[in-house]
């Protein structure tokens, strides 16, 4: 059995089918048409299907199949925007319902400038009376712009691992899929929660849920990498099956 045998809700035809119609646009794609992915330059962002959408790489794909573990509602490369600089951008996803927009972007890949003015575009530009500002905007603090980062590794002895036999730790730490990372383009503390008033799933830099616009009293804020929040890999290649027995720990 696959070790995302039930990660994201899909059952095993629609994973199927998605896994089919990837290898089909993997075959058919020329190299270096996908452009590439992280700091090595010799590493092709490869075409991954996702619930039958087609994203350009599979690290986006993965992040839209953790947005679903979330319950945060996405899409894909809804619109190009012009930005004020006079160049056009298309982001990777919008996230309507706590608005916020995602990039994501591998390892060492220096491409984020315009993320970064499209957040600097979308800011919060309210009045500050004695040093706090007063938001009236629809969302708090303006609508967000957060780079989406390869997962973070696990730490067994940092994530509470640290019991385990050492075989069942290097067996944890070569097929765990890690944890979501991601940070603001407006070069401050982001934080992802779940908000105790509507039991959604936000990201926030001011004390504000960005669903229900309520306070976020007795939310716990998570930092960026945090082991609350599991990365869901998705790589269109199936993985090894496992047949050993017994428990992990």
């Amino acid at each position: 059995m696959s070790i995302q045998d039930d990660y994201d809700g899909r059952d095993i035809f629609e994973a199927l089918a998605d896994d089919f119609e990837t290898a089909r646009l993997r075959r058919e794609r020329t190299p270096g048409q996908g452009g590439a992915l992280g700091g090595d330059m010799t590493i092709e962002a490869l075409p991954t299907v996702y619930c039958g959408t087609t994203f350009r790489s599979a690290l986006e794909a993965s992040w839209a199949a953790t947005l679903d573990s979330l319950g945060i509602v996405w899409e894909y490369e809804p619109e190009t925007i012009n930005l004020p600089s006079g160049l056009r951008y298309l982001p990777d996803f919008r996230l309507p319902e706590i608005g916020t927009w995602l990039e994501v972007k591998g390892t060492g890949v220096p491409r984020v400038e315009k993320a970064f003015e499209f957040g600097e575009m979308l800011a919060c530009d309210c009045p500050r009376i004695r040093g706090i500002r007063r938001c009236s905007c629809r969302w708090p603090g303006g609508e967000l712009v957060l780079i989406g980062n390869p997962p973070r590794s696990i730490d067994p002895w940092s994530d509470g691992y640290e019991d385990y036999s050492p075989y069942a730790m290097h067996r944890l730490v070569r097929r765990h899929p890690g944890f979501a990372s991601w940070k603001s383009t407006r070069n401050t503390r982001c934080w992802l929660t779940r908000c105790t008033r509507c039991r959604c799933a936000t990201w926030f830099d001011m004390p504000r849920c960005r669903a229900c616009r309520g306070p976020l009293a007795g939310s716990i804020g998570h930092h960026s990498g945090s082991s609350e929040f599991e990365f869901i890999r998705i790589s269109g290649i199936a993985v090894d099956t496992d047949d050993d027995a017994g428990s992990d720990a």
